[in-house]
């Protein structure tokens, strides 16, 4: 065997073991996360609470929407969210899980919501989740409420109205949608924006999981058991979950082009993107799940019309997805959004992270 592929075989079989080793690791500190919750008081997490200007009585959708910034920010893309939940018909609660929130947050915040609470900063999103969920009571009592959003400031958008969006949400033909949904770790809806019809609020399932919730510190356990353990625990009660945007039509459409589209063959395709696209077909050809809301960013904003970006993906990129650097030019070609509200994001969180 030639030198190089002796030593391409060690160190690929040296990756995979590390690889396992991590995934080995994150599971174990997941079940001492859990086991330390126990441990944990059973009350929420709330350290301060603030009403807002607008009223929870009588209100026929409610939005229970998560916040978190270590300056205690609520920056300008976050507003424009909740005014557009606004006009979309929810009344908000805004769950904070900053250390603080300044005095121009609370008051924009003042004229948009109806309550305000900061939290610490314990068990993720869904511990927060819990808690908002808390602050409204039981919701069989709200007679009037029909439709509950969870949803959080982990996505820039949205690029286009959400009411227009939100009438595909057809509650005969499911009790909870998401915008995207994932077949990682199995089939779910991803938690940064989950629509619950009345059928689902009253549903013996939906009561038993929150109540199961505990606030644990691992973003292993959190995913696994909680974002996916979500769906599978509706599922399980007889409820249908759907996604706006579902990932096999994603996934489709970006095979199709490729296969059938030219894609590959398409004039000024350089080497790496050729490569990604590639690797792209290939794993949608084996069945393999991917995140859609990296791989198919592009592909779901400007071709299927999904309302959001998530932040991760300009932030971090994990998956290294190539021409991200393009969100503008993709998000203006498909709406009006005002894109400066990204960039002086990106531009403050990188201040922030070099302070």
């Amino acid at each position: 065997m030639p030198a190089g592929g002796f030593l391409g075989r060690i160190t690929g079989l040296a990756l995979a073991s590390w690889w396992r080793l991590h995934v080995v690791a994150l599971r174990l500190f997941a079940y001492i996360a859990f086991a330390a919750s126990v441990l944990r008081r059973r009350g929420d997490y709330v350290e301060e609470r603030w009403n807002g200007e607008r009223r929870l009585e009588g209100a026929a959708r409610i939005a229970v929407f998560v916040h978190y910034d270590r300056a205690g920010i609520v920056h300008d893309y976050v507003l424009y969210y909740l005014r557009q939940l606004r006009i979309a018909g929810f009344e908000l609660v805004f769950v904070s899980n900053a250390p603080s929130l300044t005095a121009d947050s609370l008051a924009e915040l003042q004229t948009l919501c109806a309550l305000m609470v900061r939290r610490r900063n314990v068990g993720y999103d869904f511990g927060a989740f819990r808690d908002g969920l808390a602050l409204l009571g039981p919701l069989e009592e709200r007679e009037g409420l029909e439709e509950l959003l969870l949803a959080n400031d982990s996505v820039y958008g949205p690029f286009h109205d959400l009411a227009t969006l939100l009438r595909r949400a057809d509650a005969g033909r499911a009790s909870v949608w998401g915008i995207t949904d994932s077949w990682q770790f199995g089939y779910h809806l991803q938690s940064y924006f989950l629509l619950f019809k009345r059928q689902a609020l009253l549903s013996p399932a939906f009561a038993q999981f929150w109540r199961q919730v505990r606030y644990v510190q691992s973003k292993t356990w959190v995913v696994l058991r909680y974002e996916v353990g979500l769906s599978r625990a509706l599922i399980r009660g007889g409820l249908r979950c759907a996604a706006l945007f579902p990932y096999r039509q994603a996934a489709t459409g970006v095979s199709e082009a490729v296969r059938h589209g030219g894609a590959l063959a398409a004039p000024g395709l350089g080497r790496r993107h050729h490569a990604y696209l590639s690797m792209l077909f290939d794993a949608v050809d084996r069945g393999e799940p991917l995140n859609g809301s990296h791989y198919f960013w592009d592909y779901l904003i400007a071709e299927m019309g999904c309302p959001f970006l998530k932040r991760e993906l300009l932030h971090k990129n994990p998956a290294r997805v190539p021409f991200v650097h393009c969100w503008d030019s993709v998000i203006e070609a498909s709406s009006s959004y005002d894109s400066d509200l990204i960039l002086r994001h990106l531009e403050a969180s990188m201040k922030n992270h070099c302070a």
